[in-house]
């Protein structure tokens, strides 16, 4: 059989068998049809029984007079029914191969720097309709327990990326597949320098990460990451003369380590979340991604809408799409809302609505004592799969550092309403 006469035995098994249509209808659309007949006659079949009216060749003759003869041929000429899944997915692999053909021809034609990000887009046009989606129970039953072995048989307790924090993992279990992670913070108390660190532990344990820096240069970064490896002081590193003849060596180590590892910096500022998506996916094509990170959203170039909200939400969604495609953690670092200074809360994310919805964790760091600059509360304020809590670190932000401590803010501060603050907030974590 023909891929065109396939598409005849698709109508043609639809028009003698009312639910013939209902097995088919989620891989298939008009525009899957090769034949402008066929595709006519698919639209009639369609509009009809999504208004609960049968398609044979009478109704579908009613609405089409023109091809009323050849739907009576195509209803003849079919034998039955009961292969009409088959006969959708050759309709439907014929089309994928025209698409990709139409694809590469206008791919050829792009000029400029953003065509590898359109590339992206047309080849995303590409993809069919989703033929495994929907199954029953059963087989995702079958699919948990194959997993629930896969982590009974590891090795690690750990299922994800590892975090480069022992609290974190145990909340997290790692970095999970396919999350969209939020790291937020007030400007300066160290989401880049945590997330820096995250990325290098994550690298060191051989998970290729991609690092979006739009906001600072990858010899910035690279200074940081000496920093934080070698634990010697980052003014120091900037000012070379500074340094002690004793951290000459672990700048010599830290850049041994770093020189090895599997970590991609993309340094380009400004650059809309399509381009970082057609970045990103094409790091993941050279070599398995562990882990993506973006610094941050509000540097990212946002995409035409009436309000900002809408834009922020393009951004989330195409990032979290991007996340669950790739089956890599994202995460996508935010600023919180300078209104106070009181312990961040989900409504403090700037456009809060779009990033809470979409993200599957969100971490703030929180520094509840400008005093004690070194103290800051690490807070898992959402997470999908997983408990919310809080911990305290201590960040020396001169070696770019954030380690557990037991430390925790003195309980004297009194507010306005008349309770201790940081007892109260201990209470609410």
């Amino acid at each position: 059989m023909s891929r065109i006469d396939s598409e005849a035995a698709v109508i043609g098994a639809c028009l003698i068998d009312p639910q013939a249509y209902w097995r088919v209808a989620d891989i298939l659309g008009a525009d899957d049809f090769a034949s402008d007949a066929n595709r006519a006659l698919w639209g009639a079949i369609c509009g009809l029984r999504k208004a609960g009216v049968d398609a044979d060749y009478v109704t579908v003759g009613e609405r089409l007079p023109e091809l009323a003869g050849e739907a009576l041929r195509l209803a003849n000429a079919t034998p039955g029914s009961s292969n009409v899944r088959g006969y959708a997915e050759w309709v439907l692999q014929a089309a994928t191969e025209r698409r990709v053909q139409s694809a590469g021809q206008r791919i050829a034609k792009l000029r400029g720097a953003d065509s590898l990000a359109e590339a992206q887009r047309i080849m995303a046009t590409c993809q069919p309709r989703a033929m495994s989606a929907v199954r029953p129970m059963r087989d995702f039953l079958r699919d948990s327990v194959a997993i629930m072995q896969q982590r009974c048989d590891a090795q690690e307790l750990l299922t994800g990326v590892p975090t480069s924090l022992g609290w974190l993992d145990e909340q997290t279990s790692g970095w999970q597949k396919g999350d969209l992670i939020i790291l937020a913070a007030r400007p300066s108390v160290g989401k880049t320098a945590l997330a820096l660190q995250c990325a290098i532990h994550a690298a060191v344990m051989n998970y290729p990460v991609f690092f979006a820096s739009l906001e600072q240069s990858g010899a910035q970064l690279a200074e940081r990451a000496t920093a934080h490896l070698g634990n010697v002081s980052l003014q120091h590193i900037t000012q070379p003369k500074r340094i002690e003849e004793h951290e000459w060596v672990g700048i010599g180590d830290a850049q041994g380590v770093l020189s090895k590892i599997p970590m991609l910096i993309d340094e380009t500022g400004a650059l809309t979340v399509d381009a970082i998506c057609a970045r990103a996916r094409q790091a993941n094509a050279d070599k398995r991604l562990g882990l993506i990170v973006i610094d941050y959203l509000t540097q990212i170039t946002p995409p035409k809408a009436d309000k900002m909200a809408d834009a922020i939400q393009s951004i989330t969604r195409s990032l979290k799409a991007m996340a669950k495609e790739l089956a890599v953690p994202v995460m996508l670092l935010s600023q919180v809302n300078r209104e106070g200074t009181e312990r961040p809360v989900l409504k403090n994310l700037r456009d809060s609505g779009a990033i809470e919805q979409d993200a599957d964790v969100v971490i703030f760091l929180h520094r509840p004592d400008e005093s004690n600059r070194g103290l800051i509360e690490l807070i898992v304020a959402k997470q999908r799969n997983g408990p919310v809590d809080s911990t305290w670190l201590h960040a020396a932000m001169d070696k770019m550092r954030f380690t557990q401590t037991n430390d925790r803010p003195a309980s004297r501060t009194v507010s306005s309403r008349g309770f201790n603050t940081f007892a109260d907030r201990s209470a609410q974590a």
